[in-house]
């Protein structure tokens, strides 16, 4: 198919070999799915103009390609006023999504969904270890592996060398070297009380708002403001003043690391 002006937007430097504004379908590939970036294709009226994102957007599109295929298998139901739109948008999803792969065919299996957020935050926590990813997430089955592991280590790359410019916030790095947040007296006694109080619970947490909670009732019993202590935590945790949704953010760290990271105050 024909297509008008097909624009980069948010290409790092170190990405491109060539001069100018312009990379090669392999660098592409090393932040897209190849199915991911047949969609971008598949999904656009020929004959129009379109870019391919390598800033923030990269979220929407992964995000994007999934609603179709969570359609396309009957996860979430089709749009439209009557049950002829309803089939019309369904055969239109199902078309983009069999151009997207590179085979034509519907996987058997649902391929494994999870967000580049989710993945990157995994990714940063492990420093990259895909197979610990995998095991973390625990719900993995075979035949989605493959696939599974090549958006990991798509979201990897662009954590590594787009993220840095376009979306700081996401980068982070776990304090595992031993170093330690200056804090005065009363951050260090909160810090400690989650250390004592809330990190051995960890386990037994099964909502992330009831471990945000945990913490949240320590900085009431203190009398400290509750984004205070949040702050705190993560200048402890990463060395910066916010990062992941923290209750969210300690139970994927974990019971063990946590204790790692906090034994030092």
């Amino acid at each position: 198919m024909r297509y008008d002006f097909v624009n980069l937007k948010g290409v790092p430097g170190k990405m491109s070999s060539s001069k100018g504004k312009v990379i090669a379908l392999p660098d592409a590939l090393d932040v897209y799915q190849a199915e991911v970036l047949r969609y971008m294709f598949a999904g656009t009226r020929p004959d129009t103009e379109f870019s391919i994102s390598f800033d923030l957007d990269v979220l929407k599109v992964y995000e994007d390609y999934d609603k179709t295929e969570r359609v396309v298998y009957g996860i979430d139901p089709a749009k439209g006023s009557d049950d002829k739109k309803k089939e019309e948008f369904f055969n239109k999803e199902k078309r983009i999504y069999m151009l997207s792969q590179p085979d034509g065919k519907i996987p058997e299996v649902m391929p494994y969904q999870i967000t580049i957020r989710m993945l990157s935050t995994l990714l940063q926590i492990y420093s990259g270890d895909i197979d610990k990813v995998i095991a973390a997430l625990g719900d993995v089955k075979p035949e989605q592996e493959e696939r599974l592991r090549r958006r990991c280590a798509c979201a990897w790359f662009w954590i590594q060398h787009s993220a840095p410019d376009c979306a700081p916030d996401f980068c982070f790095a776990l304090r595992t070297d031993g170093s330690k947040a200056e804090l005065d007296d009363t951050m260090l006694t909160a810090v400690k009380r989650v250390r004592d109080e809330v990190v051995p619970k960890m386990d037994t947490f099964t909502e992330d708002k009831a471990c945000q909670q945990a913490m949240y009732d320590i900085a009431t019993e203190m009398g400290i403001d509750a984004k205070a202590l949040f702050t705190t935590m993560y200048q402890v945790l990463i060395g910066k003043d916010q990062g992941p949704r923290l209750g969210s953010f300690c139970r994927i760290i974990g019971k063990e690391t946590l204790s790692k990271i906090l034994a030092v105050y």
